[in-house]
């Protein structure tokens, strides 16, 4: 079962103000003060202040998967997160996911994460099959949906949405698609980097309000073709936002985001990348994406790249995935996490 934390105290329903929490996110001793809102830089398109959840979550499981969640008292909108190919619920506590997960807590949205089924081979969501006995995947969210209205806050008429990245993006489409179409009103989706798949055809289609965001260097899956699945649910009449994360340089700032990371071990990361090859002296991209990044994983990068001895591999994992993201690679980005919650709060079902 959900770890009882579940239903810890929070903001009401409406407020837009964030409670201060010390952090969780496993790269830095728990008990650190979590710093105010910063500002973004317009040279990386996020803020360059170390990133810790505003608050701590619970770590519990369902069915014997793990989930990592958190749920005001009175929350405005209940958000299902879901990993790409080779990731686990912990897709929650990455710095880019937390930057997102922050803002969305901060208008009164709680949230729920878990794991795919196939644990053993890529770790993938069932993306494939549009039923919701025989996929299940599919069948152990709507249990987990169902859990989670009876044990905690969230009741029939919280807003419920979905977000997830690569696979799991996938999945978020046919899930929403599925849970619709067997009566549960969805509110929302966010599709960072993935489009739905044929699956979701047999559905309908894709028929609830739809957030997405492509990289201009995604070498992973296919922004033009994300693009026209966007344009298609727009053409049924149905609200949809698209963003595209442009290609950065790669400068020191961006890598301060990483808790424990300072000015000068930012820099050396920076000079590590250029050493081997990667960017050239002004931090542009100097080599041809597929040929370095391939796969959801960020650790595609790490090849022939010799990071500060000083970063523990948390901090590596993390340092290789804000590069992705700065360059506009197949990784979950929160340069448009306010845009994300503006979408959100804008469309409500219940």
């Amino acid at each position: 079962m959900l770890l009882a934390g579940c239903r810890a105290a929070g903001t009401t329903r409406g407020t837009g103000s964030a409670v201060t929490s010390p952090s969780a996110d496993g790269l830095s001793p728990a008990g650190t003060p979590v710093a105010p809102a910063a500002s973004v830089d317009p040279a990386v398109g996020v803020s360059t202040q170390p990133v810790y959840p505003v608050q701590p979550p619970a770590q519990g499981s369902f069915e014997g998967f793990a989930t990592y969640s958190y749920i005001p008292a009175h929350p405005t909108g209940i958000i299902y997160l879901f990993h790409g190919s080779g990731g686990s619920a912990d897709f929650a506590v990455k710095i880019e996911s937390t930057d997102v997960l922050n803002d969305m807590i901060g208008r009164g949205f709680g949230y729920v994460a878990t794991e795919s089924t196939e644990r053993s081979g890529e770790r993938r969501w069932n993306v494939d099959d549009p039923s919701m006995t025989s996929n299940p995947d599919l069948a152990r969210m709507d249990r987990l949906r169902r859990h989670v209205l009876d044990t905690t806050a969230v009741d029939a008429g919280t807003p419920t949405y979905g977000l997830g990245m690569s696979n799991g993006s996938a999945f978020a489409a046919l899930w929403a698609a599925a849970e619709s179409s067997a009566g549960v009103p969805i509110s929302g989706v966010a599709l960072y980097m993935a489009g739905p798949t044929k699956a979701v055809d047999r559905l309908g289609g894709l028929r609830v309000p739809t957030f997405m965001v492509v990289g201009v260097n995604d070498t992973v899956t296919d922004p033009a073709k994300e693009k026209a699945d966007l344009a298609a649910i727009a053409h049924a009449g149905i609200p949809t936002e698209l963003h595209e994360v442009i290609q950065r340089a790669v400068i020191p700032a961006r890598y301060l985001r990483v808790p424990g990371v300072t000015e000068a071990t930012a820099a050396a990361v920076v000079a590590a990348y250029r050493q081997a090859g990667l960017i050239d002296s002004a931090g542009t991209l100097a080599v041809t994406l597929p040929q370095s990044l391939r796969g959801d994983g960020a650790d595609r990068l790490t090849n022939g790249v010799v990071l500060p001895t000083v970063l523990t591999r948390g901090q590596r994992i993390a340092v290789h995935a804000e590069t992705l993201a700065t360059i506009g690679a197949h990784e979950f980005n929160a340069e448009f996490k306010v845009q994300n919650a503006d979408f959100f709060a804008d469309h409500w079902t219940s």
